[in-house]
C-alpha cells in the first residue's frame, strides 16, 4: 500500500483571530489547489488529516474534488499544537543565533514537548493510518514538518530525529511492506507546485 505524506499550505502567520492555529495564506491555499490538482490523478482512497486548521485546509480541495471524507487523527498534529501563537520557521530564525540553535538541536522542547512521548504519538498515527487500509490502497496523509521526520527518521533507521527540510505543500512518498516495514520513495517532491506558488516555501522542517 501506498502513503504519501503532504506538508500543509503557508499559513497566515498573521492571523489575529485563530494566532495559536492560523489558516491558510493565499498562497498557501494556491498550494493547496495544486496538491489537489496532482493528487487527483493518483487514485487516491483514503484522506487523513492533522486536526490542526492549516493541515485541514490543504486537505480541503482534494476531498473535493475525489468526494472523499477527511479523517483526523490527532497523532499526525504539529509539537507546537498548544503554543499561544504560531510561528514560522522563518520567524524562529529571525529571534537570533541562539534561539535558532536550540529549535534545531531539539524542536519538539522547544515548543514544550516530550521527545520521545511526540515520537510514539506519531509512530501511533501512522500505524493506525496503515492498518484499515487494503493492501492495495493509497491514503493521502495531511501533516506538518516534524511529524514528517520523525516518520522518515524512523523508516530509515535513523537513531535520532533528522531534519529533512519538507517544504510549504510538498509530497513524500512511502510504502508500507509486510512485517510492518515503510519504504521511502521520495522525499520532499515540489514539482507539482508552479514557481511562483514553489517560492512561497519553508526552508525548514516544522510547521
Amino acid at each position: 500500500m501506498k502513503l504519501v505524506l503532504v506538508r500543509h499550505g503557508r499559513p497566515d502567520e498573521d492571523d489575529r483571530d485563530r494566532p495559536h492555529d492560523p489558516p491558510l495564506r493565499a498562497d498557501g491555499i494556491a498550494q493547496a489547489r495544486a496538491v489537489a490538482d496532482r493528487l487527483a490523478l493518483e487514485g487516491i482512497t483514503r484522506i487523513v488529516s492533522s486536526p490542526m486548521t492549516r493541515a485541514l485546509q490543504t486537505a480541503q480541495p482534494l476531498a473535493e474534488r475525489l468526494g472523499l471524507a477527511i479523517e483526523t487523527i490527532d497523532g499526525w498534529a504539529e509539537a507546537d499544537r498548544h503554543v499561544d501563537r504560531y510561528r514560522s520557521t522563518e520567524t524562529l530564525r529571525a529571534l537570533g543565533e541562539n534561539e535558532w540553535s536550540r529549535f534545531l538541536d531539539d524542536p519538539i522542547a522547544f515548543f514544550g514537548g516530550d521527545a520521545a512521548a511526540f515520537r510514539s504519538g506519531v509512530l501511533h498515527a501512522l500505524e493506525s493510518t496503515v492498518g484499515p487500509l487494503p493492501n492495495d490502497g493509497h491514503v493521502a496523509v495531511f501533516t506538518h514538518g516534524l511529524p514528517i521526520n520523525v516518520v522518515l527518521s524512523h523508516a530509515l533507521g535513523l537513531p535520532r530525529l533528522v531534519h529533512f527540510a519538507p517544504g510549504y505543500a510538498s509530497m513524500t512518498r512511502l510504502r508500507a511492506l509486510p512485517g510492518g516495514a515503510i519504504g521511502v520513495a521520495s522525499v520532499n517532491e515540489r514539482n507539482h507546485l508552479p514557481p511562483l506558488v514553489k517560492a512561497a516555501r519553508s526552508k525548514t522542517s516544522s510547521g
